[in-house]
């Protein structure tokens, strides 16, 4: 219950329009707000999710080696005074009438930068997680409620295919 569920949706590209040069990840993840974590938003906590991406590249003396990270976070929250709800992240926020209306904001993803061009190599890997940052939740709420299940929104690890398009326009890239 509440563990989000990728889809085949997601996908590296190497280029957006408009954007730098860089590797781009367009990702979606199905899942249902479990009640208590709804319970929580209407009494003024707000919620925050995060993307995170690992580019890595195999070694086979060593750990492997981790080429780029990144994170992305959205806040999810509700204003009892207006009713509605708000999604914010990187500076933007945007509000909506109900909560069925924000949730399409926070399982999808799209035009995220998330490495340099030159990052796909071949031997790299790049892995996607997505769930409930519970290390901002208040702290009371951070102790109680580890161990429910009511409050895991998190989602495996999932490992995306880099395409040899997107490799081979890397490495033009990089010369």
């Amino acid at each position: 219950m509440g563990c989000p569920s990728g889809t085949d949706g997601r996908k590296i590209t190497i280029d957006e329009p408009g954007e730098p040069p860089g590797l781009f990840v367009e990702a979606h993840y199905e899942f249902d707000l479990p009640t208590p974590l709804i319970n929580a938003m209407h009494r003024g906590i707000a919620l925050y999710f995060a993307y995170s991406f690992e580019l890595t590249k195999s070694r086979w003396y060593w750990l492997d080696k981790e080429v780029a990270s990144s994170t992305f976070t959205i806040r999810l929250a509700f204003n009892p005074l207006t009713r509605r709800y708000a999604v914010s992240y990187s500076g933007y926020s945007l509000n909506f009438d109900s909560l069925e209306e924000a949730l399409p904001y926070i399982k999808n993803i799209r035009r995220w930068r998330v490495a340099g061009a030159g990052d796909a190599k071949p031997g790299t890997t790049a892995e996607l997680r997505f769930g409930l940052d519970v290390g901002k939740l208040p702290k009371p709420m951070q102790v109680t409620n580890q161990d429910t299940d009511d409050w895991n929104v998190v989602s495996d690890p999932a490992e995306i295919p880099i395409p040899t398009t997107v490799m081979s326009a890397a490495a033009a890239a990089e010369e």
